[in-house]
């Protein structure tokens, strides 16, 4: 999502818009997230105000797996207690 063309329209994946309903929850947020990563925080606030939540969400979970499979692997557990 971060590298994605903001400028275009692509098909959208929302269910709600599938059945019809006119706003997704989720409207916006792929474009928001790469708003962020451009550092165009206002834009990506107007896109979606979950963006950067979901950015600093998602990379904080993604910190605590690799560091259990980093603790795991020093331990020599080698375990799948991390997902």
């Amino acid at each position: 999502m971060a590298t994605m063309d903001v400028d275009t329209t692509n098909h959208t994946l929302c269910l709600f818009e599938w059945i019809g309903f006119e706003y997704c929850l989720g409207e916006g947020l792929g474009h928001s997230i790469a708003y962020f990563f451009r550092g165009e925080i206002k834009s990506s606030f107007s896109a979606n105000f979950m963006g950067p939540i979901a950015v600093f969400v998602l990379s904080f979970r993604i910190l605590l797996i690799w560091k259990t499979i980093f603790k795991d692997y020093k331990d020599n557990k080698m375990g799948t207690n991390y997902v």
